[in-house]
């Protein structure tokens, strides 16, 4: 049933929301600290809003909201049977009819109920129409987009490998799930594609491919919640500013100007990935 599942969603994210304020918080502590911290905290950000499933413990953050696990293991703020509540309440008001006689409820009592089970229900059906609303418009907003990017990439010749070079757009990128591809811009020179090349095979050896397109499903399911957004929006620049710390670890800090140098000469052109949701490429270049 479509309206229990975004009864369930809401729950979850309710929960997701204080996962992600205890992580945004611990990423302040971790200011200092290399990039891949950050990064890994955000997967327990993405568990969360993906499993719909609880673990109990002897101490949780949990516990300030008196909030405990149902049998299900899941945590329920709002009861997933809201509906079915509503209407047992309704019915328990009806006039019933035993041995012959019938026994009305009070008749302002029953109004009350009656009416506030309708209204509860109309809400919950409302705000599941809404959501589902904002689903189809993301879905169709990104695949649109990525149809846009594959037409310009018709022209992409393959280098090698897995390895693409176009010139149509003016930043690196990797685009794919199952066979990712890795596109370069053609105007970087040799040096310059060595230091970037690394850097988007790093993003395929740790499956970041991956983890982006999970990302990127959690914030369809979840995208009323602006928590969400801002998780989304700062694990992709933590996941970029990692496998910069990663390629700097491989290639010596001695390079470290060139490679900012490189990043930065794309950095105009990085609007046109990064609009495409299914596809990521380098992200605060600046920084």
């Amino acid at each position: 049933m479509l309206e229990q599942m975004f009864v369930r969603i809401v729950n979850m994210s309710l929960t997701g929301s204080f996962v992600i304020l205890m992580v945004l918080i611990m990423r302040l502590l971790l200011k200092k600290m290399p990039k891949i911290f950050s990064y890994c905290l955000w997967a327990v950000v993405l568990f969360r809003l993906l499993c719909p499933v609880s673990f109990s413990a002897f101490f949780s953050p949990f516990g300030v909201l008196r909030t405990p696990a149902v049998s299900h293991g899941r945590m329920e703020y709002i009861p997933e049977d809201i509906l079915q509540i509503g209407r047992d309440e309704q019915q328990a008001v009806n006039p019933v009819e035993m041995g012959g006689n019938t026994f009305p409820d009070d008749g302002e009592h029953t109004a009350i109920h009656s009416g506030t089970g309708s209204r509860t229900e109309s809400a919950v059906k409302t705000g599941c129409g809404i959501w589902l609303a904002g689903i189809l418009a993301m879905a169709v907003y990104s695949f649109v987009t990525l149809g846009r990017l594959k037409q310009k990439l018709k022209t992409a010749v393959r280098e090698k490998d897995n390895l693409y070079v176009t010139t149509k757009v003016a930043t690196p990128f990797v685009l794919g799930i199952f066979k990712p591809r890795i596109y370069l811009p053609a105007i970087l020179g040799e040096e310059e594609k060595g230091y970037v090349l690394l850097h988007e095979q790093i993003h395929l050896q740790r499956k970041d491919y991956i983890i982006k397109n999970a990302a990127f499903f959690a914030l369809c399911l979840h995208w009323f919640n602006p928590l969400v957004w801002v998780a989304f929006f700062l694990s992709g620049k933590d996941m970029e500013m990692s496998c910069d710390e990663a390629v700097i670890r491989k290639i010596g800090s001695s390079v470290k100007k060139e490679y900012s140098t490189s990043l930065l000469s794309m950095a105009t052109g990085r609007r046109i990935v990064n609009g495409v949701p299914l596809a990521f490429g380098e992200g605060d270049t600046g920084r």
